[in-house]
């Protein structure tokens, strides 16, 4: 929208925006110039460092009546949670691999090089292993049966959404990609987070309220199932939790960021981003409270530019 201090406030999502300012000429002058479409702002950031969380379901047939859809609980783990005493091993293990994933990352994208998304990583990293912050959440609902609905909080993988192909109504094709389980750790810890998830519904009082599981059935993954058959459910039934961002980070320009502290984007004088898209990590919890919070200050920052321009 176009508000009346002149000001171009683009909120359409984390998957729309980018697209937005591609056709718009900002983005990638590879990728611009392929489509036809003039580069106002070469920006390689946009559309790229999307993050979105691998989300399954476990579901059981019920003892007792229920009384109706609801989610009496969620559970937020860290990693000592889903790994155990495995933990301080897998740590270590994984800051060994984060300059190898940088790689793996940059050579899918393109867009910044493995130093910057090194850099990246191992924040990350940090907030998992040192400040333990919650890697996974849990959660509990009932209708007809029981279920668990559960995904992985900070995945290390990075997908992108962009403009594709233009399309003979003028309108473009868009190319959604979130690479789930492109870095074999979110794999690794997804399959940790199902096992503990399974764990939770065979331990009283929670196993005492159902007779069976659903899904995935029990000959697929069975009590003890191995990493394999584990792999094998993740791989043939893991969906988007839709929690997608970052795909217009607030980062600077050299680690692929697309907007500056004040949510203008770089190269610009007067077009904001006011959505998840300027989030440049996932968070460990839901996205609405924060993207209120962005709202909130971005109405502050558009308030401050009108008092000082008099308008």
């Amino acid at each position: 929208m176009l508000d009346q201090s002149g000001e171009v406030i683009v909120a359409a999502g984390a998957l729309v925006t980018p697209t937005i300012l591609e056709a718009s000429g900002v983005g990638s002058l590879s990728l611009l110039t392929k489509l036809g479409i003039e580069v106002r702002v070469e920006l390689p950031g946009v559309g790229e460092d999307l993050q979105d969380q691998p989300d399954l379901t476990l579901s059981y047939s019920s003892k007792i009546a229920t009384p109706g859809v609801f989610t009496p609980y969620a559970a937020f783990v860290t990693a000592k949670d889903v790994f155990g005493g495995k933990t301080e091993e897998i740590a270590a293990a994984t800051e060994a691999s984060l300059r190898t994933w940088a790689e793996t990352v940059a050579s899918a994208s393109n867009h910044v090089g493995p130093d910057a998304i090194e850099l990246i990583l191992r924040h990350q990293h940090d907030l998992i292993f040192k400040k333990k912050v919650a890697i996974g959440e849990i959660t509990m609902t009932s209708s007809e049966t029981f279920a668990s609905e559960y995904w992985s909080l900070l995945p290390f993988s990075r997908g992108s959404v962009h403009l594709h192909s233009k399309m003979d109504n003028e309108t473009y094709e868009v190319d959604i990609n979130p690479r789930f389980f492109q870095i074999d750790y979110d794999q690794q810890c997804f399959i940790a987070l199902s096992r503990l998830t399974q764990k939770f519904w065979a331990t009283d009082p929670a196993a005492k309220q159902v007779t069976g599981r659903i899904d995935p059935k029990a000959d697929q993954v069975p009590a003890n199932a191995t990493d394999e058959q584990w792999q094998s459910d993740v791989e043939s039934a893991t969906v988007p939790n839709c929690h997608v961002l970052g795909t217009a980070a607030t980062m600077s320009r050299d680690l692929g960021g697309v907007v500056d502290e004040e949510l203008r984007v770089y190269g610009t004088e007067n077009v904001r981003d006011v959505d998840a898209s300027v989030i440049p990590l996932q968070v460990t919890g839901h996205l609405v409270s924060t993207i209120y919070a962005i709202a909130e200050r971005a109405a502050d920052l558009i308030l401050s530019t009108r008092s000082e321009s008099g308008k």
